[in-house]
């Protein structure tokens, strides 16, 4: 049912002797933003009582408007909605739509839209220009409290392939000067956590931030591109991929973005949990997205069966495994086999500049159409500024082959001029069925709402990391579901089936290990979200632990529900799931042994057959158990460190 009340009076607003302030509030009356117009357009937000923001300033200075117009003369108008949202895709089925809107309406054409959330505060500039804009610099700021845990995700440079670690730091020990991704997550003294990212992005620049004095948090963005050149990622060139290059911005404009000013701005958006877990539910990002406009019916999550993470490391097979139509022949039968929906073509399938050099040991016709026989799709991977070469040709012909999508790598930026590519991208990939999981991608921004064929984006530091870094440890694990799959789906690519401790730990581009064990391994597929899922490892590894594998072969990618048991940044978390009349309950430990006490009350009054994979004797090692249960039950399990734990209840 949706509801929409228009006040246009200037209700809740206090008249101060310089300026006006407007006070808006959630729906359930527990989030207060004040809103302030004095010598500058500020905001604050509290929760509770509790400083979430402290004063921080709103701008933007164009070539049709300047920052000073931000506090000019303007009417208010508020208005309310609550409606059901329904996804094709996700973590849940339906997502209640409920906020309290003040919009500040200028006499130049400038507004700003403010929306208050029971699940956080957001805000955009929209402007009615009819000509051409350009956008010199954005204001936005966050003065979080003092005393307030931040993990700010450090980057060097707008060039990045937006993968870090979120680390726990005071901001005094934080530089002035210090550039950061979002989302960006902070923990308030009052034990609020708050996560900070963007929504909506088109023909703009994404957002970083930038450590000021004080607790002062700033955005900042990548001005437009000017020149740019090839040059080879620092993060690759010591490893197994000297080839590669991507497009490196060389000179710049003076400006951030330039666009038609007819338009609405990204929204800046800042998420607010009571509790670590509350925040694992949030659907901000989503929401303030774009509705998608056309039809994407055809749109099919689901599971992949990687190549490039064990190296195509096959063991005991009859052929020699590698880039060649024998293993990726062998990779169909295993999906088919195990009703895995996809394998993937990784890098190594042609020369990367031209599709037409195709590997002389890879039939791709021949295996995509053994693929099509049996019931299963592919993804090939490709370069973005391959495809953008002759952009409509290399897309027709990626259609014309038969694959089901496109695993789109090397973005490495941010600025319009990428943004602009990717939304191109997405839009023609979707006229001709084309599924895309982006990789070197900066974080989602809701763009899986516009377009929904975009299954997945990686934008995190994931298991490939074991191959060359020991980043990838437990704390990140249990770091990453609470800031950077809250804004959207991510592609961590689990499914690691060799592990060793911290303490042995060695990176390895041909044997990768992981630093947690098996049994978090699974429960990474319940406890991560993607529309496709990656299976990492060899199938021969999996084909040598049938839990795992009868495991992995039923486990949904998209649900119908979600529920958040339990979570603490860093060291533990509890998600259940529920897909069809099943609920999947995945949980998982960093350093620490934790004792989960789960109330199973989201059950209904039928008796349930509860399935639990565990640890076993060894670190590889699985069990399976299971037993009756009802509604209400209380059940208890003690988790070592770095492990975790799969239940499913029917």
């Amino acid at each position: 049912m949706k509801r929409i009340s228009i006040l246009t009076a200037l209700i809740f607003t206090t008249k101060l002797m310089f300026g006006q302030s407007y006070t808006l509030k959630s729906p359930n009356g527990i989030l207060v933003a004040n809103i302030d117009l004095k010598d500058r357009l500020t905001y604050s937000l509290s929760c509770n009582g509790n400083a979430i923001v402290e004063p921080s300033g709103i701008a933007m200075r164009t070539s049709a408007f300047a920052e000073s117009d931000f506090f000019g003369e303007h009417t208010a108008t508020f208005n309310s909605k609550n409606q059901a949202v329904k996804l094709l895709w996700g973590t849940t089925k339906e997502i209640d739509e409920n906020f309290n809107q003040l919009k500040l309406n200028y006499s130049n054409g400038l507004s700003v839209e403010f929306r208050c959330y029971n699940e956080g505060f957001a805000w955009r500039v929209v402007s009615a220009f009819d000509r051409e804009v350009i956008v010199y610099n954005e204001t936005s700021e966050f003065n979080i409290p003092y005393s307030s845990t931040v993990y700010f995700p450090e980057v060097k440079g707008f060039l990045t392939p937006f993968e870090v670690n979120y680390l726990p730091k005071s901001m005094q020990t934080i530089a002035d000067g210090t550039l950061g991704l979002t989302p960006f997550m902070y923990k308030t003294p009052s034990g609020e956590l708050v996560v900070i990212s963007e929504s909506n992005l088109f023909e703009y620049p994404g957002m970083f931030i930038r450590k000021d004095a004080g607790n002062s948090v700033k955005a900042v963005f990548p001005l437009y591109p000017k020149k740019e050149k090839q040059e080879l990622p620092g993060r690759l060139h010591l490893v197994k991929w000297p080839q590669i290059s991507r497009m490196v911005v060389k000179k710049t404009e003076n400006y951030i973005a330039k666009s038609n000013g007819n338009r609405s701005y990204p929204w800046r958006v800042v998420m607010v949990a009571q509790n670590d877990a509350e925040i694992l539910q949030n659907s901000l990002v989503y929401l303030l997205a774009d509705e998608p406009k056309m039809d994407f019916g055809w749109v099919k999550p689901g599971k992949v069966v990687w190549d490039w993470y064990h190296n195509w490391n096959l063991q005991g097979v009859e052929f020699k495994p590698g880039i060649n139509t024998q293993t990726y022949k062998y990779m169909v039968d295993f999906a088919a086999n195990n009703g895995i929906e996809y394998i993937n073509i990784d890098d190594g399938w042609a020369k990367l500049w031209n599709f037409k050099k195709v590997n002389p040991n890879l039939d791709l016709k021949e295996i995509i159409d053994y693929a099509n026989s049996k019931g299963v799709k592919v993804f090939i991977w490709a370069m973005w500024n391959t495809i953008e070469k002759d952009f409509t040709a290399n897309l027709d012909m990626f259609s014309q082959l038969g694959v089901a999508g496109i695993k789109v790598d090397f973005f490495d930026r941010a600025d319009q001029r990428i943004v602009d590519f990717v939304n191109k991208l997405a839009d023609e990939c979707a006229k001709r069925n084309l599924l895309l999981n982006l990789h070197g991608m900066y974080k989602p921004t809701g763009i899986n709402r516009t377009f929904p064929n975009i299954v997945n984006i990686e934008g995190v530091l994931g298991l490939e990391y074991n191959k060359f870094s020991d980043k990838c440890t437990p704390v990140h694990n249990l770091t990453i579901p609470f800031v950077r799959n809250v804004v959207g789906p991510m592609d961590y690519t689990p499914g690691s089936m060799r592990h060793v401790t911290p303490e042995q730990f060695v990176k390895s581009w041909e044997n990768p290990h992981s630093m947690t064990n098996r049994a978090q391994q699974m429960a990474m597929y319940i406890v991560y979200h993607g529309g496709v899922q990656m299976l990492a490892d060899s199938p021969t590894l999996y084909q040598k632990d049938s839990i795992a594998l009868n495991f992995l072969s039923g486990v949904p990618v998209t649900w119908e529900k979600t529920i958040a048991l339990e979570g603490k940044v860093g060291e533990s978390i509890a998600v259940a799931r529920k897909h069809g009349d099943k609920w999947y309950i995945g949980c998982m430990t960093a350093n620490h042994e934790h004792d989960f006490n789960l109330n199973l009350n989201l059950l209904d009054d039928r008796e349930y057959k509860m399935t639990i994979i565990a640890e076993g004797n060894s670190d590889d090692e699985l069990v399976l158990s299971s037993k009756r249960i009802g509604k209400n039950d209380k059940q208890s399990f003690k988790v070592k460190p770095r492990s975790g734990l799969v239940i499913i209840l029917e």
